[in-house]
């Protein structure tokens, strides 16, 4: 009698530029022969999560990231609207477009489902079909910066806002294994300001705060996980460009946060 297939599922956490850690994350998987059954993805990990389910391999993520420049963040981010956000997000999905060709959901290579909340019930709503520069465009809709996406009757925003990291619903389409991904897990204690080294004004303070929140919601999200990542990824000054586009040393905290866990991994793998 042949063994049954033990399935894996990776659920990725949100966390904005912070995400690269994903990456990282996935090159080691890969690296160590484990293939992903199921993803599920909250705002950065929707995108990230979107492209590894579209392409199947870590290396065509490794070459988009290395070749996005300022320019092409400005190009996406550069179409302000008045109403319900700073920003329209029609040229985000366009550039999303150029990696993902129209593709849908229900055909990519990898099973997957982007997290979104409805910001008229507060309940994560799941998409698992549809066009995927827009599932994905739903999931990163961060309010008051991106305007909610309308889909089905739902007005939706950051998945985020209702869960960081979407284990559970990973494991609802039939994972055996989770392994869950926080990118805010090493932002606390805040060392760099606890000693010094971080000078705090008014819109840090709004921000640590929103970032606390997301931690504890994602702590809580990680308790159905299997393999908790918490990637120590260095906290510094925020600058959106900079960030995305030269913090690519991001990559390598991921790489050691699963590099720590592989033998954990490998045990329930061999259970």
């Amino acid at each position: 009698m042949s063994r049954k297939k033990v399935k894996i599922g990776l659920a990725l956490g949100s966390g904005g530029w912070r995400g690269l850690a994903h990456i990282g994350v996935l090159k080691v998987l890969e690296k160590n022969g484990i293939s992903i059954d199921y993803i599920t993805g909250s705002s950065i990990g929707a995108l990230v999560g979107g492209l590894y389910a579209y392409y199947g391999n870590i290396g065509e993520l490794e070459k988009i990231v290395d070749n996005i420049g300022y320019l092409d963040m400005f190009h996406a981010l550069s179409d302000p609207r008045a109403e319900l956000g700073l920003l329209k997000g029609n040229k985000f999905v366009a550039f999303l477009e150029n990696y993902l060709r129209g593709a849908k959901i229900e055909d990519l290579k990898i099973p997957f489902k982007a997290a979104t909340t409805d910001i008229l019930t507060g309940e994560t709503v799941y998409l698992d079909g549809g066009n995927l520069a827009t599932a994905i465009r739903a999931s990163i809709s961060i309010p008051i910066v991106l305007a909610p996406v309308d889909i089905n009757g739902k007005r939706l925003v950051d998945g985020g806002n209702s869960t960081p990291i979407p284990t559970e619903e990973v494991r609802r389409m039939g994972a055996d294994i989770v392994i869950g991904v926080n990118l805010y897990g090493n932002i606390f204690p805040l060392t760099a300001a606890m000693e010094g080294q971080m000078k705090l004004n008014a819109r840090e303070i709004f921000r640590l705060s929103y970032q606390m929140l997301l931690n504890q919601m994602a702590k809580k999200n990680l308790e159905d996980a299997d393999i908790a990542l918490n990637p120590k990824i260095p906290e510094g000054k925020f600058n959106l460009f900079k960030n995305f586009v030269k913090e690519k040393g991001t990559v390598l905290c991921g790489e050691e946060a699963m590099a720590a866990e592989m033998g954990r991994l490998r045990g329930l793998l061999e259970r």
